[in-house]
């Protein structure tokens, strides 16, 4: 993670124009980061510096400055504030953009929101990318910005993406706590709030996967998750191998196919609750554990369930968008 974008996060907080993916990727940077809380507790100061000039000329970004490197010089020595000495650009950032947008109050940028809120959306980004979002999804990027030095866009949820390529400017995806570097290339990325990892598959091409300042190269049909919580040390790629229909289970739902391989009832209903747009509840834990595997295609969340006890006993009843298993 760059300094300017901690910095740009950390601006957004301070003038409430954050979006809630982007407060989710702060408060992961806050919790693995000592530094970046450190650089909190100095942007903090630095909101609340009270500042006459309201107007954006020159006098008023250097009085901004001048509510900053006071506090530069008296914590200087710690290795965050070290760091924004050297990354001039970001400092940059923060005396004449975000920081300033209290007091200078430029146009603030034009965050465009894609969302997919049930079944998927087929949208296609200006420069020709194509994505597609999954259910309960939000694509986010600034309309002014994209496309000119970098193609950079935030996701909350899951997205198959299509990367047209545009030499020189690279297309960059903020997912959580990961980022994906890419130039052109096709991969899937699931990036839930609720979900305990970050999941990115590539389908062709070449990815890079930033993150905790190390960076994994993926392979086609390769697939890397990220642990939420507890990040690990050793993280390797998992080579992925394609259905009898010729395709990568992780991105089935792209053809309307939900595809599951042993996995357990509540991982399952993790997925059905996004495809069918529904909540599951369990009467007790041991039927969490039941394992199943196969393909919902077109059938209901009742026929699909019926289905499911083929495999296992278990009983069932839907109410609404509540569903409710019992022994």
């Amino acid at each position: 993670m760059s300094n300017d974008r901690i910095w740009i996060l950390l601006g957004k907080q301070f003038s409430g124009e954050i979006t809630f993916a982007e407060r989710a990727e702060l408060e992961t940077l806050l919790k693995e980061d000592p530094e970046v809380a450190a650089s909190l507790e100095l942007a903090a100061g630095i909101w609340e510096t009270p500042v006459q000039e309201v107007e954006g000329a020159p006098d008023s970004k250097s009085r901004i400055w001048e509510a900053v490197a006071p506090q530069l010089q008296q914590r200087r020595a710690r290795p965050v504030m070290q760091r924004w000495l050297v990354a001039a650009g970001a400092a940059a950032v923060i005396a004449t953009g975000w920081i300033g947008w209290k007091y200078l109050r430029p146009n603030a940028p034009a965050l465009q929101q894609l969302s997919a809120a049930a079944g998927k959306s087929k949208v296609i980004l200006p420069d020709g990318s194509i994505v597609w979002l999954n259910s309960n999804t939000q694509l986010y990027y600034d309309k002014d910005s994209f496309g000119k030095q970098y193609r950079e866009v935030t996701l909350a949820g899951e997205a198959f993406f299509d990367v047209a390529k545009s030499e020189g400017t690279p297309f960059i995806i903020h997912a959580g706590k990961i980022n994906i570097h890419v130039l052109g290339t096709a991969f899937n990325v699931k990036a839930y709030m609720a979900d305990s990892a970050v999941h990115t598959t590539l389908v062709r091409g070449k990815i890079a996967v930033s993150f905790q300042g190390k960076t994994i190269v993926l392979q086609p049909e390769e697939k890397l998750t990220v642990p939420v919580a507890e990040p690990s040390t050793v993280l390797q790629p998992t080579h992925l191998h394609k259905d009898s229909s010729g395709q990568l289970p992780e991105i089935s739902w792209l053809n309307n196919k939900l595809i599951f391989d042993n996995d357990t009832f509540a991982n399952l209903a993790d997925k059905m609750s996004k495809w069918y747009g529904v909540s599951f509840h369990f009467e007790s834990a041991s039927l969490q554990q039941l394992r199943f595997s196969g393909i919902i295609d077109t059938e209901s969340i009742d026929e699909a369930l019926k289905m499911l006890q083929l495999s296992n006993p278990f009983q069932f009843q839907v109410n609404g968008k509540e569903v409710y298993i019992r022994n």
